[in-house]
Parts: C-alpha cells; structure tokens; sequence
C-alpha cells in the first residue's frame, strides 16, 4: 500500500525538473519574457518539491524496509534483439546523492539569482540551469545504461553551454575548455 505512494514520490522527483525545463525552454523558445522573480520561483519551486520527494522516498523506504524502487518510464524504441527504456531506481544509495544534487543545484540556483540580477543572459542561464538540474537527477537514479547516458549527456552540454554563454569572458572561456 505504500509502494504507490513511493512509486509518486518518485515520479515527482524526476518530473520536477522535467517541468522546470519545459516552461523555461517553451517561453524561452517562444521569446516570451517573464520576469526574473517569476523565473527565480520557478527555480526555487521545483527544487524544493523535487527535494522533499527525494525525502519522502528516502524516509519511506526507511519506514518501510523497501530497498529498491524502479519506476520505468516504457520502452521508447524496441527494435528485434534491442529496446531502449527510461528507467529509474530509488535505493538506498541513489536517493541520498538526488537529494545532495537537489541540494547542491538550489544552492547554485540561489546565488545566481542574485548574482545574475539584471545581467543579459539571466533567461538563458535559468533555462541552461533547469536542463543541468535535470540531467543531474537522471544522472542519479538511472536504471540503465542508456538512461545514465541521456542524463550525462544533458548535464555535459548544459555545462559547456553555460560555459559559452559568457561571450564576454574569454577568460573563462579559455580556461574552462583547457580544463575540460
């Protein structure tokens, strides 16, 4: 009777991102400018929701002595001998790195908030941010391989995308691909 309920907590804490960067992307995407207050709440809104999940499942699994919870988002391409499924595991393990990946990412959200105040590419940060949030949890929770690879991919091309989002500061620029 709780596996459901965890099963919920569990598909809020992925989808919490999810939505995140759907409503950035789609107003960033179709040039509609909302304010920075809007943009910071959004942030702010989905890392916290997304973290108390993560501490539902967390404090569920503990009450309930259930050690692994899959949730599978389908088969997204089966071809003969091949399919590729969005799958995510809730363990003991991974669902404690989720919350410090919530936990690190709203930091990192609340001090570009202020910092980035007014700045030009505040918008576009927001939006690079929200897939960087995103590719961290399913990073995280992956289930397969492929799944791994999707959520590394995202936050790999967040993060040299908010590395050249800084056309100003070659720099940083420079020593950012020198490191990478």
């Amino acid at each position: 009777q709780v596996l459901p309920v965890l099963r919920l907590l569990g598909g809020i804490v992925v989808l919490s991102p999810v939505l995140l960067v759907l409503v950035l992307g789609l107003f960033s995407l179709l040039r509609i400018r909302i304010s920075e207050s809007m943009i910071t709440r959004g942030g702010q809104s989905a890392v916290v929701v997304g973290l108390l999940a993560a501490i539902g499942v967390f404090l569920g699994m503990l009450y309930t002595g259930e050690r692994n919870i899959p949730i599978t988002a389908g088969n997204w391409v089966v071809i003969p001998e091949y399919h590729f499924t969005f799958k995510f595991v809730f363990d003991r393990l991974s669902v404690p790195f989720v919350m410090l990946s919530y936990v690190l990412v709203g930091t990192i959200g609340a001090f570009a908030a202020s910092y980035l105040h007014r700045e030009q590419g505040y918008h576009r940060f927001f939006v690079l941010y929200a897939l960087f949030l995103l590719g961290m949890v399913i990073t995280t929770i992956a289930g397969t391989v492929e799944t791994l690879f999707a959520g590394w991919e995202l936050v790999g091309l967040s993060s040299a995308m908010l590395v050249r989002s800084e056309e100003h500061t070659s720099e940083l620029q420079s020593l950012a691909y020198l490191v990478c």
